[in-house]
């Protein structure tokens, strides 16, 4: 079928014609009260089509993928590129050497009964709730997520790749002399033999017990604690820094500091697309780039900006392979994990903010500066210990000054679904604002 849209393209005079073709299929449930309040499936197949008409690059996305409507695409597209006056690299990719081998998870969802997960669901919720400090269960959610992607187009490229993976989690309210909180994990699995009721619903008791009963700080400079996930919340809303987009733009602080110390010595930012603990693998970007592990960071020093076919060719480097979504974001990012466990991260801190819970992380930070000010809480690690909950904060500072202050990085390294990973990082000293009494 793509190769009778991509003869039908060139006859109508473009030079180059793609097809970019998706398939995304998932389920979501829903339980409250032990019973299903939402039951939600999909199956959708989209194109897109990338084309070049007088060496302009245009783009059509087809739902209906008909041929009257691929030749009314097609019609459409030579209008568009007749009104472009803004002239940009028109590249159609013709493939890269080699492609990593991704190992795809075969696990079939879809073999496993509907009600078999909705039992998984209404026992997360039963564990939850029996906790004595639970008032109630907001939700329990469970949701799958299969995809198939596959480009081809007049230059012989001709690739393709899945993703399959499921999460789910339970939002707990807690009550404790009066102070009320909610506590949830999230967790994300290959198989569905991966989720456990008992174990699921102990996670999310967990986080929410830990939030109880805060006491307010005074304010003051904090030895600060960001956990695995909230380090790696902050990874990814600065993470447009890297973009070669940006760079051209000059829209990122990085602009002119590759080869430069931007953080501590020991700070291994990689981007790997390849990285099995992930929720899913690329190995290959939406322009049929080859995806490859590389460090964002070196030791601390930036090694340069993630590039699409076009801001490549515009700094005259090689593309990376993090053409995504009509933009450029990384593939893989995660920060490589340090030796040290939890304890030892902390054991020295007489003082300090541990921080588990962000609110505001978009309004709240400043892409150009760095400067970040974000309602946070957390616990009080005292002589090395966590000690207490500490009532909502605002947590200050500075991304591109605690990079360069990092004095630890644990070793337990966790993938949000979103799919970047940290570890637990000791940043230093940040300015808490509490309440002084």
């Amino acid at each position: 079928m793509f190769k009778n849209w991509i003869e039908l393209g060139l006859k109508k005079g473009f030079s180059d014609v793609e097809i970019y073709s998706t398939r995304s299929k998932s389920l979501s449930i829903e339980v409250y009260q032990g019973k299903v309040e939402n039951l939600t499936t999909s199956d959708v197949e989209k194109a897109k089509i990338r084309a070049v008409y007088d060496e302009k690059l245009v783009s059509f996305v087809l739902e209906d993928l008909s041929n009257e409507a691929v030749n009314k695409a097609f019609d459409q597209l030579i209008l568009n590129a007749k009104a472009l006056t803004v002239k940009e690299p028109a590249i159609i990719f013709e493939g890269s050497p080699s492609y990593p081998e991704v190992k795809e998870n075969d696990f079939n969802f879809d073999k496993v009964p509907v009600a078999d997960k909705i039992s998984y669901l209404v026992d997360l919720e039963k564990h939850i709730l029996a906790n004595e400090f639970v008032k109630q269960v907001d939700v329990a959610s469970y949701s799958e997520n299969y995809g198939e992607t596959t480009i081809i187009n007049s230059k012989g490229l001709n690739l393709s790749k899945k993703h399959n993976f499921a999460y789910a989690y339970a939002v707990g309210v807690f009550e404790k002399n009066g102070d009320i909180k909610t506590g949830y994990d999230i967790k994300l699995a290959k198989t569905f033999d991966d989720f456990d009721a008992k174990a699921d619903a102990q996670m999310a008791i967990d986080d929410g017990l830990s939030k109880l009963d805060g006491k307010s700080i005074k304010t003051k400079q904090y030895e600060t604690v960001f956990s695995a996930k909230k380090f790696g919340e902050m990874l990814s809303v600065f993470s447009g820094l890297f973009s070669g987009e940006a760079a051209y733009r000059k829209t990122t602080a990085l602009k002119d500091k590759k080869g430069e110390q931007i953080a501590v010595k020991g700070f291994n930012l990689w981007d790997d697309p390849l990285n099995e603990l992930a929720p899913f693998q690329n190995s290959f970007d939406d322009e049929g780039v080859a995806s490859n592990p590389k460090k964002i960071i070196d030791d601390g020093v930036f090694t340069g900006f993630l590039h699409s076919l076009k801001t490549a060719k515009l700094f005259n480097e090689e593309p990376t392979g993090n053409a995504f979504g009509g933009g450029i974001s990384p593939a893989g990012l995660y920060l490589a994990p340090g030796e040290k466990d939890f304890d030892a991260l902390i054991q020295d801190i007489e003082e300090g903010f541990y921080v588990t819970d962000l609110v505001g992380l978009h309004a709240g930070v400043n892409h150009a500066s760095g400067n970040f000010s974000l309602q946070a809480g957390g616990m009080l690690i005292k002589n090395g210990k966590l000690d207490h909950a500490v009532k909502m904060v605002v947590l200050s500072g500075n991304w591109f000054d605690l990079l360069m202050q990092i004095k630890g990085i644990a070793n337990d390294l966790t993938f949000a679904v979103s799919g970047v990973g940290s570890p637990t990082v000791h940043v230093g000293k940040l300015t808490v604002s509490g309440e002084d009494k």
